[in-house]
């Protein structure tokens, strides 16, 4: 069995595919480290582990069931959970794109609804015989805002959705 400090097996930054991944917290130094590396050990000598110390993670490449290495760990006194992938990694940056994405795509899609609607209310003002009409009380000139202010809410909707789908593709 390999591991101890860093990124364990052959400096891979992500778990070897098919290894059992534990999530462990509760690690406070080299000597929990240690420990948690004897339990495993002590359930699957056989077993290579791979670690990522900082993240909490664990990964071991055995047979053993994957509740009985956390139960190993969780009854060296860790806080364990078995994880069928590993956490997706998220930072201030990605974050902040993510935003300025959803900001973005939000505001081209007021602005593009805006005009849509502003055109559609004109063209009832054009092509609806009632508007102008001598009856009209002005009713169709004080749609073409309405309707604009409407369809850019949509649009800013419409936009958002799509940048949220943009965001979760790419990830």
């Amino acid at each position: 069995m390999s591991g101890g400090e860093g990124a364990g097996m052959a400096g891979s930054a992500v778990p070897p595919p098919g290894a059992v991944l534990l999530s462990v917290s509760g690690l406070r130094g080299p000597e929990d480290h240690a420990a948690v590396l004897a339990a495993l050990r002590q359930r699957d000598p056989a077993g290579v582990v791979w670690t990522d110390w900082p993240r909490g993670l664990v990964a071991v490449q055995t047979d053993h069931p994957p509740e009985a290495l956390r139960v190993a760990v969780q009854d060296a006194g860790f806080i364990t959970a078995w994880l069928a992938h590993p956490p997706m990694e998220v930072s201030a940056g990605g974050v902040g794109a993510a935003i300025v994405r959803l900001i973005g795509y939000g505001f081209v899609g007021l602005v593009l609804g805006m005009l849509l609607g502003a055109a559609l209310g004109i063209g009832n003002v054009m092509l609806n015989p009632v508007c102008g009409s001598p009856g009209d009380s002005g009713a169709c000139a004080m749609g073409i805002p309405a309707i604009a202010i409407g369809a850019g809410l949509l649009g800013a909707a419409a936009g958002a959705v799509l940048a949220l789908a943009r965001i979760a593709r790419r990830r």
